[in-house]
């Protein structure tokens, strides 16, 4: 796997580096409307209990905030939780897209912290 560093370090958290994919809702459908939602899918480069690094095809708008379905390559289960776009770059493949996961009750968010607490011990 390929690994994308950076000199600007903000996560709080610990990086793992886990091969998998997150799926990115771009547009979500009106709750009246038939049509199905815009997903896109993206590289997991990285990622921590708090947040993860991203490899896309197309860019994304920085603070733009998406329901992200997480789909690590060693686990059967999924893990739904809400990002927040933080930072994107260019880069020869694509772009590198940084995302904040956020707090919610309405997604997995303390399911995935369980989970990746547990990669650390």
């Amino acid at each position: 796997m390929i690994r994308y560093y950076s000199d600007d370090e903000r996560r709080r958290e610990a990086r793992m580096y886990r091969s998998g994919e997150i799926f990115v809702e771009l547009v979500a459908p009106t709750p009246d409307e038939t049509s199905s939602p815009e997903i896109v899918r993206c590289e997991v480069l990285d990622i921590s209990a708090t947040g993860a690094q991203l490899l896309a095809d197309d860019s994304m708008k920085v603070g733009a905030i998406h329901t992200l379905v997480i789909d690590l390559d060693e686990y059967d289960k999924n893990y739904r939780l809400a990002g927040e776009v933080r930072w994107v770059r260019t880069h020869n493949d694509g772009f590198l897209i940084g995302f904040e996961f956020l707090d919610s009750e309405q997604t997995g968010i303390d399911d995935w912290k369980g989970l990746l607490a547990n990669f650390l011990n």
